[in-house]
């Protein structure tokens, strides 16, 4: 599945860029294991706030790059988008009721593949960048959902 034009990674970085996508969902998917088999030496909801919150700073900084390198091409100011979810992750990291917490995190992933899905159609992002990151989300947000109901 490899992409054409100005978006085109020889095979080997397109399979390492996949393969640390989904790596990256790891730390979620062992802190629902850890929250349902008490099995942790840290509070898991807590260890999986903080990291989506830097999962979620983390795809701001793309969608801040994406602006800086193709504004006339953007569908929305992403800076502003990307700052507010940033903003908003850090804000989470503070929330006093952790499950609500994880909640809002969920809205601003889903907020950003949204925006990704825009930027995708824009020809900004490639196909198999915008298919991992749905697949990757799609992990991470049903890992925080469940983390809801623990």
């Amino acid at each position: 599945m490899l992409s054409k034009g100005m978006h085109a990674l020889p095979p080997r970085h397109l399979f390492l860029a996949q393969f640390l996508g989904y790596a990256g969902t790891l730390p979620l998917v062992a802190a629902v294991c850890a929250a349902y088999f008490k099995v942790s030496i840290v509070d898991p909801l807590q260890s999986a706030r903080l990291y989506s919150a830097i999962i979620i700073a983390f795809l701001s900084g793309i969608h801040w790059a994406s602006y800086i390198f193709y504004s006339n091409k953007c569908p929305r100011n992403l800076l502003a988008t990307s700052t507010a979810c940033a903003l908003v992750a850090w804000g989470s990291l503070m929330y006093p009721q952790l499950k609500l917490a994880l909640a809002l995190q969920s809205l601003c992933l889903l907020y950003l593949l949204v925006l990704d899905y825009k930027l995708k159609e824009a020809k900004i992002l490639p196909d198999w960048f915008y298919a991992l990151r749905n697949n990757a989300t799609a992990i991470v947000v049903v890992c925080l959902m469940m983390l809801e109901v623990v």
